[in-house]
């Protein structure tokens, strides 16, 4: 069973994200920030992050940058989730749109674990 890390301000969406690959057969560990996903990372090596872009205080492209600094982490393959349209990839492996519904973000969470 992979185990996947989901890094995200908004609790409806932790809450929700979390059911949907629950349901799928993840395992599933959620951190409210940059922070403290940091500080949970430091006992936990997850198969996939994914981390919101936009967060008040350490946002995603500085978790993202914490994350790649580490030479145990920093092969995880991280995707963004943004409500942003603009280009963010940046050094993540990928981007998957809040507004994109389930399937393509199940779509997205099986290929970055394959």
């Amino acid at each position: 069973m992979s185990n996947i890390l989901l890094i995200d301000d908004d609790e409806d969406m932790l809450a929700m994200t979390g059911r949907w690959l629950e349901k799928a057969g993840y395992s599933v560990t959620k951190a409210t920030g940059g922070e403290e996903a940091l500080s949970m990372l430091k006992g936990l090596k997850p198969d996939l992050i994914l981390l919101d872009y936009a967060m008040p205080g350490m946002d995603g492209p500085a978790t993202l940058a914490a994350i790649r600094a580490l030479d145990e982490l920093k092969n995880i393959p991280v995707l963004y989730r943004t409500g942003m349209d603009d280009d963010i990839s940046g050094d993540a492996d990928g981007v998957i749109p809040k507004s994109e519904g389930k399937p393509f973000l199940m779509k997205a969470v099986e290929n970055a674990l394959s």
